[in-house]
């Protein structure tokens, strides 16, 4: 329609003319947009129809393409609630906000009994982690939490009765799983990248945890990064709360107030500003600037909350902060 939302699911046949194609979902909420996806496990097909803080979804086994899509838990508005199948587990994974989880939480139920009144809790809500994003394989659960305004991959094995997060070495980096669409596998693909490490993507074995380098961004003309620095601190805002700042320079510029420095920064929409590698900022560092990414109020850097107290009658608070971390 002219709003360019996507509003309707459309099934072709193969070989079929388009003219016999059937409208299987129109979205009549204007304020919602819908979209079709396969779950990973391969066993479902998934309609999504969201908005900005609402979703409702409706399910079809794959193999019975003409059946009826049913819908998984009706939307109730405030309620977010992605899910996934976990294949060879019979149970569907959740991550939702229910129940005022500002950070999310994950929550299980049956492939029989998926309204929200049948939904387990399997990782809590904590107020100090936001639960970013989730990938299900067949014998791992892998999440993205972020805690202290670092992101942190949590690998867990229940069969094995293992839990543990992937260790990294410096003190601001950036990191997400990336092109891990297959289900039958205890290998995880994961993209990393800090302030003096170029953008690397590793293959890490969930079992054996060993890991190996796939592909590192190519620096032309040379890099090394012994010869640059990177640090984590933190500014006190004027109503007292602490914001992270991200830190890089070169070695031999001296940390005594008197180099020059350029912040950056972007605190709005719950994005938050990771501290990446870049190459077109390595000509300022090599003339002894100090480059700082202030992560500011707006953003989601600290949790759900660091966006919610950033945005409408607390915008200014986006402002302040990156007036005090400059300060």
């Amino acid at each position: 329609p002219e709003t360019l939302r996507s509003d309707k699911i459309v099934k072709h046949k193969l070989g079929e003319s388009n003219e016999s194609d059937k409208v299987i979902y129109t979205e009549n909420d204007d304020t919602f947009g819908c979209y079709v996806y396969k779950s990973k496990s391969d066993k479902y097909l998934i309609i999504s129809s969201s908005s900005t803080l609402t979703d409702e979804f409706r399910t079809l086994e794959a193999n019975q393409p003409n059946g009826d899509f049913k819908v998984f838990q009706p939307r109730i508005k405030g309620l977010e609630y992605p899910i996934s199948h976990y294949g060879g587990h019979d149970k569907f994974v959740i991550l939702t906000n229910k129940d005022k989880a500002t950070n999310f939480k994950l929550m299980t139920c049956s492939e029989d009994a998926t309204s929200i009144e049948n939904w387990s809790e399997f990782i809590p809500h904590r107020a100090e982690t936001l639960i970013e994003d989730y990938s299900l394989f067949d014998n791992h659960i892998v999440l993205s939490e972020r805690t202290n305004g670092l992101v942190h991959v949590r690998i867990i094995n229940d069969s094995k009765g293992e839990d543990y997060y992937l260790p990294f070495n410096d003190e601001t980096y950036v990191v997400y799983s990336s092109g891990n669409t297959e289900f039958k596998t205890n290998k995880l693909k994961y993209w990393y990248t800090s302030l003096t490490t170029p953008a690397t993507t590793y293959e890490f074995d969930m079992d054996t945890r060993e890991q190996e380098v796939l592909k590192q961004q190519e620096i032309v003309g040379g890099f090394n990064s012994a010869d640059y620095s990177s640090k984590r601190i933190f500014a006190t805002s004027r109503d007292g709360v602490q914001v992270p700042i991200s830190l890089v320079y070169k070695n031999t510029t001296k940390i005594d107030g008197n180099a020059p420095l350029l912040q950056y920064s972007y605190g709005s929409y719950g994005s938050s500003t990771e501290p990446y590698f870049s190459s077109s900022r390595l000509s300022l560092l090599n003339r002894g600037f100090i480059f700082a990414i202030a992560h500011i109020r707006g953003g989601e850097e600290m949790g759900r909350q660091w966006y919610e107290d950033g945005k409408l009658e607390k915008k200014w608070n986006t402002f302040n902060d990156f007036i005090d971390c400059s300060k």
